[in-house]
């Protein structure tokens, strides 16, 4: 046994439209160890949102999902049927879902939606999971918590959804969490909020926490080890001292020169990533990130870099021909 909690070994994700097949997730390695603290970052159409919903079992039917491993805390995912992953989801791994306005069900109070996995999975009766939600609501700083259970989500502010959001993904105590975006709809004043509660739950719960977001700036505020994504693949892992003060594929370098420092007077200059994403319908055949890097070679076109090993750190990975023996005397390519 590898001892990590979650372990992903080629993780393809394909998706049959009318036009053809969408390649969303392209062979991606990835692994969360026991009460570590994960951030999986990239721009929208990245692959990072699917590989997590590939992982719960939560994709359309349109969707193929194959991996030459995907393991959960031992268990192989692939070849559990529906009942056994339902029983999973929301007992073992928690979810948080993108949007707070839209993930709770406007019917039904909040009452009734932290007490639902709590009679479901620790089969709880309707007195103890009563008291276990006014808990869950206490920890995660709502006032008057006996008062909140009879009310509807559409009395409750965005910042005060995402709460009852991660009160129900943590209800159970789960192994894993997995928060997709978790800030994404809210005021800043709001997202340091709930990234300080992520946190202090996640101490208390002893739970792996996975991050997904596009914010470079929650990822530093939070995780211990980071995951860069890009056009379904991985282009370099490490931990945050790795990505933020030795980032090694261009990618990441310009991910870092589009935001801003804290505490500056204005005079850096911000420096977009020019051009597109990679149409992954036909996504190309080399780095899916040579049509914007000004490194690029020839090599870059043709073939995809393998994620290796860096010389910066131990557990730093990137998946460039800049940074290896491949990169000596090739020529660059012509743009």
């Amino acid at each position: 046994m590898s001892g990590h909690l979650l372990e992903i070994q080629n993780l393809r994700t394909d998706f049959s439209i009318a036009g053809g097949v969408v390649r969303a997730v392209r062979g991606i390695d990835l692994f969360v160890d026991k009460g570590e603290f994960l951030g999986v970052v990239g721009e929208s159409g990245c692959g990072k949102s699917v590989t997590m919903l590939s992982v719960m079992r939560l994709l359309s039917e349109n969707a193929t999902v194959q991996a030459d491993k995907l393991a959960f805390d031992g268990r192989d995912l692939l070849s559990q049927g529906h009942k056994k992953m339902r029983r999973m989801l929301g007992d073992e791994i928690g979810m948080i879902f993108q949007d707070p306005m839209t993930s709770l069900d406007p019917l039904y109070t909040i009452g009734n939606q932290i007490m639902e996995p709590l009679r479901i999975h620790r089969k709880m009766g309707a007195g103890e999971a009563r008291r276990r939600a006014v808990e869950m609501l206490d920890l995660v700083g709502i006032s008057s918590p006996e008062q909140r259970l009879k009310q509807y989500p559409h009395e409750f502010s965005g910042g005060m959804r995402q709460r009852v959001m991660i009160a129900i993904a943590m209800s159970c105590n789960p192994k894993l969490l997995i928060a997709d975006e978790p800030t994404t709809a809210l005021d800043v004043t709001i997202q340091a909020q709930i990234l300080e509660l992520m946190k202090d739950m996640q101490a208390k719960f002893s739970a792996a926490t996975l991050l997904i977001t596009h914010d470079l700036g929650v990822i530093a505020s939070t995780c211990s080890r980071v995951v860069v994504m890009y056009g379904g693949l991985i282009m370099e892992s490490g931990s945050v001292e790795d990505i933020f003060y030795h980032p090694m594929h261009p990618y990441t370098t310009g991910l870092l020169s589009s935001i801003s420092d804290v505490g500056d007077t204005g005079k850096k200059k911000l420096s977009p990533i020019p051009g597109s994403p990679p149409d992954l319908m036909n996504p190309p055949a080399g780095c899916p990130f040579t049509a914007r890097c000004d490194s690029a070679m020839r090599i870059c076109a043709k073939a995809r870099p393998a994620l290796a090993a860096s010389e910066t750190g131990v557990g730093h990975g990137v998946a460039c021909w800049l940074t290896g023996a491949a990169a000596k005397g090739t020529e660059a390519l012509a743009k």
